[in-house]
């Protein structure tokens, strides 16, 4: 049976240009709509397999609007526009085309593009129902496994965390009645560490008792149905003094999404998911949540039904604490911990395995091609090429044959058959770092290759087929450059498949301290000199500071002050030329807030102890805290490795 496509065009020579590329190629057109109100008639007569949608139409309705009517009826489409303003190519990207058509186009664009889209939207829908299906997999063992409870919701967390993304995740009965406070929290401090939060911990890193712990849990709003809030409703919602309010401003989160599971003896089981960033939860999270309620709600009231814990008289034991001591090398070269950089982290071991194009977006000095490096290590083309081009540096004039190749005597100078750089990177990876620099006529070349996976050197008489991923980056706003002309929408559309942001060092200052702590290290190896660390003057002035050459900037910052540093520690910074207004420097005239009091008393416990925290002598010890719960502080105020030895 032919394929069917609905064209909406209001332009009736390009609709009628549209009919006869489809009609030749065996398609079956269902009709031709000018406006919204004639296209859902259409579509009510005979559902298409697919729409070819033109932005701007005849009537009130645009093409955006019809567009999620599309998504409703889960009816792919491809958008036709002549339009690049980026207020409307921004509309356009939330309703998650299938693809995008840049008039005027040639008769193989629209048939390659239909291809593309048909096989995107079936891959992303089975993708995520697949990827739903392995996490129910990933889940039910650990519900079965002979472990504590508390290591069972942590497992669950960790299985969870790269579907919905949280920074801290406490779970429990809801009990209005209870009598005691129960639930159980987990703190992210790395990539796969976190620190269990109980009762005990929470009431020493709050400095609160049991009791204002029950107290505070019965004024808390019960959702009972999967509810996020972002923002501004997080911040209603903590109006209030509630538990939500505590851990927002005990672990500094910013957004919530809570997920009550009614158990089989009729108790509402709670899994809440905190964030720090603002927008951390969407739709789609409170989608999936839905789809595994049903299956949580078996497994988590067939372990308290079979444990006879349906009071959660959880053990809370800081011994419980899953977090690794040193890190794991699973992102070389890559330093921090920051939510942000977590992040990052979870993106690319989501999209790593996959041959998904990535577009890897960030400030210059912000480490985009170690980001590249990663996504290549943990795919299945690890073993073969990965093949760097860096677009910026590229003559126009030679940019093609770089990228193509070209045969013996196809030009002047052209002495030597040259294979290109994608034909060197079959069955493995090309990076195109600075892609935004790229020339408008290599713009089409190059979209045409990724579309037709085919190649063509220059004065060569066949194409030559390739196996390719594609990994690009850019230190430019893209959707920038598409609005001025200067960069081709159907190509960025074909590049932002799945797009990893890079945050600036400024965003993530927690990890000044420890890319300071690994820079030393390092420039200490190369120049066989022993620094040991930072004055507290200079640490003050590097966390003030915005760097705008982000971490590469950084790097040489520490690179040149090992070299002319006399003694053991850093205590100059004044070849670093800080503008003073590039810092957020305290006045005389600050008092320090109680953060900033205890901070430094904890700095200062730290050098005394060398920086040991655990065992006898250790600061734990002498500030007379768990060490979890040190270790917690130090993470909220900043402080980490610069002042830390062998702990």
């Amino acid at each position: 049976m032919k394929e069917t496509v609905l064209i909406v065009e209001d332009q009736f020579v390009e609709a009628n240009d549209l009919r006869l590329i489809l009609q030749k190629a065996g398609y079956r057109v269902t009709g031709i709509a000018r406006a919204v109100s004639k296209a859902l008639e259409c579509i009510q007569e005979e559902k298409p397999d697919i729409v070819l949608l033109d932005i701007f139409l005849k009537g009130p309705l645009t093409g955006i609007d019809l567009a999620k009517q599309l998504n409703e009826l889960n009816i792919p489409f491809v958008y036709l526009s002549a339009n690049s303003n980026q207020e409307v190519l921004s509309a356009a990207k939330e309703t998650q085309p299938d693809g995008f058509l840049v008039k005027p186009f040639r008769e193989k664009d629209v048939l390659v593009t239909l291809e593309i889209a048909r096989y995107r939207h079936a891959h992303t829908r089975d993708s995520s129902s697949g990827r739903e299906s392995q996490l129910q997999k990933q889940l039910l063992p650990i519900f079965n496994e002979a472990i504590s409870w508390e290591q069972k919701l942590l497992k669950a967390g960790k299985g969870i965390q790269p579907f919905i993304p949280f920074e801290y995740l406490s779970a429990g009965i809801y009990n209005k009645l209870e009598t005691s406070y129960n639930d159980v929290g987990f703190l992210r401090i790395g990539f796969d560490e976190y620190q269990v939060i109980g009762v005990n911990e929470l009431m020493v890193i709050t400095n609160l008792k049991r009791h204002e712990l029950v107290a505070l849990q019965s004024q808390t709003h019960q959702d009972t149905t999967a509810t996020r809030y972002e923002a501004t409703a997080f911040k209603q919602l903590c109006v209030q003094p509630c538990i939500q309010l505590l851990i927002a401003d005990t672990f500094e989160m910013n957004s919530y999404l809570v997920f009550p599971i009614l158990l089989p003896n009729g108790q509402l089981f709670h899994f809440s998911f905190y964030s720090r960033r603002l927008d951390a939860y969407q739709a789609q999270h409170l989608s999936l949540v839905s789809r595994l309620q049903p299956f949580l709600a078996t497994a988590v009231g067939r372990v308290l039904s079979k444990e006879n814990r349906f009071d959660l008289k959880l053990n809370n034991n800081s011994s419980l604490d899953s977090q690794k001591k040193g890190s794991i090398p699973l992102f070389d070269g890559i330093i921090g911990s920051s939510h942000q950089l977590l992040n990052v982290f979870d993106h690319i071991m989501m999209v790593a395995p996959s041959d998904t194009s990535v577009l890897i977006l960030g400030e210059s000095g912000t480490g985009k091609e170690r980001i590249a490096n990663c996504i290549h290590t943990y795919s299945p083309r690890k073993l073969k090429p990965l093949i760097r081009v860096n677009c910026a540096t590229l003559p126009a004039t030679l940019i093609e044959s770089e990228l193509f190749g070209h045969e013996k005597g196809a030009f002047t100078g052209a002495t030597d058959r040259r294979i290109g750089k994608f034909e060197l990177a079959t069955g493995g990876t090309i990076f195109l770092d600075e892609i935004g620099e790229m020339p408008l006529d290599m713009q089409v070349k190059l979209l045409r290759v990724l579309q037709e996976k085919e190649i063509d050197r220059i004065g060569g008489r066949s194409s030559i087929k390739i196996d390719v991923r594609i990994v690009a980056a850019t230190n430019r706003n893209l959707e920038k450059e598409v609005a001025q002309g200067r960069f081709r929408l159907d190509l960025y559309y074909r590049l932002n498949v799945f797009p990893i942001t890079l945050p600036p060092l400024r965003e993530r200052k927690e990890d000044i301290m420890d890319l300071t702590t690994h820079f030393i290290q390092h420039y200490n190896r190369k120049t066989g000199k022993k620094i040991t660390g930072l004055s507290s003057k200079v640490l003050d002035t590097l966390m003030a500071y915005n760097w705008p050459g982000n971490i590469r900037e950084l790097e040489h910052f520490i690179e040149r002050s090992i070299l002319l540093t006399k003694g053991t520690i850093i205590e100059d910074i004044g070849f670093l030329n800080i503008n003073p207004t590039e810092l957020n420097m305290p006045d005389k005239g600050h008092i320090k807030t109680i953060d900033e009091n205890e901070r430094e008393h904890i700095i200062e416990v730290l050098k005394k102890c060398n920086g040991r925290i655990w065992g006898e002598g250790g600061a734990a010890q002498l500030l007379n805290v768990p060490p979890t719960t040190l270790n917690s502080k130090m993470k909220k105020l900043g402080i980490k490795k610069v002042y830390q030895g062998n702990s």
